[in-house]
C-alpha cells in the first residue's frame, strides 16, 4: 500500500479549504465559518488521521466508471 499523506488542493489565501488523501483520494473539507489558519489545519489533520483508506476492487471500479458515464443519459 502506498504511503498516505494529506495534500491541500484548495485554499483561501493561507487558510486551507480542501485537502485529499494521496493514497485513496478521500476529500476533507473545512467549513466556511472556520477562518482561523491554526484551527483549519488542526481539523484537516485530525480528520485525515482518523480516516481509514478504502479502496475499490477492480469490479467495483468498473461499475463506478460505467455508472458515472451513464448517469445523466
Amino acid at each position: 500500500m502506498p504511503k498516505r499523506a494529506l495534500r491541500v488542493v484548495k485554499s483561501d489565501g493561507l487558510i486551507p479549504i480542501m485537502a485529499v488523501c494521496t493514497s485513496c483520494n478521500r476529500q476533507f473539507n473545512v467549513p466556511p465559518e472556520l477562518q482561523n489558519l491554526v484551527d483549519a489545519k488542526a481539523l484537516l489533520e485530525v480528520s485525515f488521521t482518523e480516516h481509514k483508506c478504502k479502496f475499490l476492487d477492480s469490479s467495483q471500479n468498473a461499475l463506478r466508471v460505467v455508472r458515472e458515464a451513464t448517469e445523466n443519459k
